[in-house]
């Protein structure tokens, strides 16, 4: 009987209750420096609960740890091979980036000016899908289809692109036809956008032709 104190002792030190608990702090760093190294730059990351360590036999190598699921939820797999575990870890990834938004409230209708626009770092979360803008240039002349708060994101279905050409302005059209290109004074019988395909006067002739509104002017492209 006089052993079994001993034998008790023995069983205690070899029992999995008596070995040393995993840092959670340890784990945190690992997943935080996985995250990192693949998040968007600028991104800030969080980390769901981590007290799940505690359960867990320290780790007698280092940790590895592998990332899955999208933006901005994803799941961080932290796990241990000696002794064999894994412990799970939601990351929270909130990119953030410049974008275009409203200096001040802007009405529907109003013509966009520089002291209207600014830009501000926002959350990708709040326009992700949407198409938005990065410098208050594109947007300068512009016109607002509706109206607009103060520190609004702006998006195309905000703006109405600027007038290029009027009606009944007199323009000069660039005419490209295989690797020449010639200028060619015409009337314009509608109004254009960037993007829009508008009617022409030659005044010379008086034949009619359509040709598209760039940032450079009118294009007419002439097949070869």
């Amino acid at each position: 009987m006089r052993r079994l104190p001993a034998i008790l002792a023995a069983l205690a030190l070899a029992s999995p209750a008596a070995a040393a608990p995993q840092s959670a702090r340890a784990v945190a760093l690992a997943i935080t420096q996985a995250a990192q190294a693949i998040a968007p730059p600028g991104a800030s990351l969080s980390l769901g609960p981590v007290a799940g360590a505690r359960y867990m036999q320290s780790c007698a190598v280092p940790l590895s740890v592998s990332i899955s699921g999208a933006a901005p939820y994803e799941q961080a797999a932290a796990h241990c091979a000696a002794p064999a575990w894994t412990l799970y870890v939601t990351v929270t990834v909130a990119q953030s980036e410049n974008v275009v938004i409203a200096a001040r409230p802007i009405a529907a209708g109003q013509t966009l000016g520089r002291a209207d626009l600014t830009l501000a770092r926002e959350p990708v979360s709040l326009y992700a899908g949407r198409q938005v803008y990065y410098d208050p240039a594109q947007l300068l002349g512009a016109s607002a289809v509706m109206s607009v708060q103060a520190g609004g994101i702006l998006n195309p279905a905000d703006i109405a692109a600027p007038v290029i050409v009027k009606s009944g302005q007199t323009v000069s059209v660039q005419v490209i036809s295989g690797g020449v290109t010639l200028s060619l004074d015409a009337v314009a019988t509608e109004t254009g956008r960037i993007g829009d395909t508008i009617l022409f006067t030659n005044p010379s002739s008086g034949r009619r032709f359509s040709a598209q509104i760039t940032a450079a002017g009118p294009v007419l492209q002439l097949q070869p």
